[in-house]
């Protein structure tokens, strides 16, 4: 052998040997494995087949080894292979889900595919790992975001936002529109107003002066207060007195029904707001007039926004008069939590009690408990679809025995809504047992009632019309308390 192919020889083991025993890799030094490093190599070559030649083999060499699952997911993501990826990437995670840059690889791989609350999921993790992370709090904002939790993205914007980065173009256009959708306005007009003076992306500056144009159009957006109010005509076949809803005449009516609700937010964040409300409502009688009703409710509320999950907390005082006269007053703590898993689901449960006095018949003074738990489904395949169910318990403890109850309801529904309506069609059924025997009938009284209805709200500026039916049947094993009703309403609302 001539002395110029031993020098050949010699500088390739020399070569082979560094390569092999110096080129850094993972930190952890228990994962070292010769056709690990060559198919890492190869890997950052761009030589994918030939990575996943050497990986291949490092993974028969050390079939626990989750550093060579890792990088063969990498590798077959960059040969967007997707479906190896991923069957590699979850071997990655089930042998050691803290592994250096998985989760941050893994997020980035279900952003790339499309899978956004999977990705969120990683990449929430990945900040966990390491907060400073830059890039996983902008990606995990952005799927956030994708998937309509303003709320949750907001705050990992609000974090890219205190570093520098080469995205903070992108990072204030997010943020503004989370804004928005949180409803703050005046925030996210001030970072639109920003990208139009200063962004050098042309398609940015556009999005931004589209915004403002409808900011401009909509003034009342930035308003603290907001009014809502509506005027029905109802056509009611079997007339009854509500509240407490015990007396029907087997008599119809035209009744007509106004509405007026408003809110003070005096105090506005992205994660807080405080306020006072106040509501009127009123039911008058064509024929009935001893069967009018007015209702004043005054309310203080503190929501509260974290991650996906408001929290709201309302203080109440209610008057109600009867035909002019004193008839109800309350007072009461109402408690709601919403929670967003996603785009498509949302759950919610709300909480009541309130010390009630009747003013003609003490048999009605007491307490009332509700508690309801709901949720809303947006069909995947058509957003346009919803499915709503919910179940529902009243206890109400009274001074007259014969009035104490406890109440279970079961609804559901479903709404379909575009830009032009939306329409709804649902039903319930609750069973009603009372607590004590009925001192007139000498037996304790169950009702069973079931309602069904369907209506149409129609979007209109500045007022929207809407359609309504409505039909109960309230069967009791007392038979002076049977009965149907149907009624038909027309309306019209105002948002302002």
């Amino acid at each position: 052998m001539n002395s110029v192919v031993r020098y050949q020889i010699s500088t390739y083991a020399i070569m082979l040997i560094a390569f092999v025993y110096i080129l850094p890799v993972y930190s952890d030094t228990s994962y070292s494995n010769p056709y690990l490093d060559l198919g890492i190599f190869a890997f950052e070559e761009n030589d994918f087949v030939s990575a996943i030649s050497h990986l291949k083999r490092a993974m028969l060499k050390q079939p626990h080894n989750p550093v060579v699952y890792h990088y063969l997911a990498k590798t077959y993501q960059k040969m967007k292979r997707y479906k190896e990826a991923r069957f590699y990437y979850e071997q990655a995670y089930n042998i050691d889900p803290n592994l250096d840059d998985l989760l941050y690889d893994r997020g980035f791989f279900n952003y790339l595919t499309q899978k956004y609350e999977a990705a969120l999921n990683d990449f929430i993790q990945a900040v966990k790992q390491t907060p400073d992370n830059l890039l996983a709090n902008y990606y995990a904002g952005v799927c956030a975001f994708k998937t309509n939790q303003y709320q949750v993205a907001l705050q990992y914007f609000l974090t890219c936002s205190k570093q520098h980065s080469n995205a903070k173009e992108n990072i204030q256009y997010y943020t503004a529109v989370c804004y928005y959708n949180i409803g703050k306005p005046a925030q996210a007009q001030i970072l639109f107003n920003e990208i139009v003076l200063h962004a050098q992306s042309k398609s940015l500056r556009k999005n931004a002066k589209d915004w403002l144009k409808i900011f401009k159009s909509n003034p009342s957006m930035f308003r603290p207060y907001h009014l809502y109010a509506y005027i029905e005509m109802t056509y009611d076949d079997n007339v009854k007195l509500v509240p407490p809803g015990e007396t029907v005449n087997d008599k119809d009516d035209l009744v007509i029904k106004t509405f007026i609700d408003g809110n003070y937010n005096f105090i506005q964040s992205p994660i807080l707001i405080m306020g006072i409300g106040y509501e009127h409502f009123q039911c008058n009688h064509v024929d009935f007039s001893d069967y009018n009703i007015i209702s004043s409710i005054g309310s203080f509320f503190i929501k509260h926004y974290k991650n996906n999950t408001q929290h709201s907390l309302y203080i109440k005082p209610v008057h109600s008069w009867l035909n002019n006269k004193d008839y109800i007053s309350a007072q009461g703590l109402e408690y709601d939590i919403e929670w967003k898993k996603n785009r498509h689901l949302k759950l919610c449960a709300n909480f009541e009690y309130f010390v009630t006095n009747n003013f003609d018949n003490n048999d009605y003074d007491g307490q009332i408990l509700n508690i309801d738990i709901g949720m809303e489904r947006t069909i995947p395949d058509n957003e346009n679809l919803t499915f709503n169910s919910g179940i529902s318990i009243v206890n109400e403890n009274t001074k007259g025995r014969d009035q104490e109850f406890q109440l279970g309801q079961i609804g559901c529904g479903l709404r379909y809504k575009n830009k032009h309506l939306k329409w709804d069609f649902g039903g319930n059924h609750y069973v009603k047992n009372y607590l004590h025997q009925d001192t007139a009938f000498q037996k304790r009284r169950t009702d069973r009632h079931s309602k069904l209805w369907t209506g149409v709200l129609l979007y209109r500026d500045p007022v929207e019309p809407y359609f309504l039916i409505e039909h109960q049947v309230n069967g009791s094993n007392i038979d002076q308390y049977d009965y149907k009703k149907t009624a038909i309403s027309f309306g019209l609302q105002y948002f302002y």
